[in-house]
């Protein structure tokens, strides 16, 4: 049985094993396998940091996540910038979605305005799923990302609530 819940302090080493096996098995996500080190202290820095994180639990262990961080200064706390990542067994199952309905509720009820996030442009599966869920392309991010010596483009996306 799969449920989306807040991702709280206590998860700190499921959040790191989800975000280490999307390093692995994906090079959509930022860091390459070898780069995230384990590091309790860190890790829940950065839990503490979101201000809105999900994820998607099955059995005890977590298959995705989304989180949301609002700008800090007074004229962006309305923009939330937005990180998506869902293991590849358990994608095309709703849980983007479902993810993204949590997202838009936090959103409405902290009277944020825009969702933003950055793709690669050859991440199709997850461009659909932006834009099924709103998001529009802004621009693109010329070779913003070196993968495999290769430097990729990166839509910037973005989705206005009212």
């Amino acid at each position: 049985m799969m449920r989306i819940r807040r991702i709280d302090l206590s998860d700190a080493r499921l959040f790191w094993d989800v975000q280490k096996q999307l390093d692995i098995e994906s090079k959509f996500m930022m860091l390459e396998p070898d780069e995230r080190r384990f590091d309790f202290s860190r890790t829940i820095g950065h839990i503490s940091r979101f201000d809105f994180l999900i994820g998607a639990d099955v059995e005890g262990k977590f298959v995705g996540f989304l989180s949301a961080k609002r700008g800090n200064a007074n004229r962006i706390r309305n923009t939330a910038y937005v990180v998506v990542g869902i293991i590849e067994e358990f994608q095309h199952q709703g849980i983007g979605a479902q993810f993204f309905a949590e997202l838009d509720r936090w959103a409405k009820e902290k009277e944020i305005k825009r969702l933003e996030l950055t793709v690669m442009i050859n991440n199709y599966a997850a461009i659909a799923l932006f834009q099924k869920q709103g998001f529009t392309i802004e621009g693109v991010r010329r070779e913003s990302m070196c993968v495999d010596g290769e430097f990729i483009d990166e839509f910037y996306m973005s989705k206005i609530l009212d």
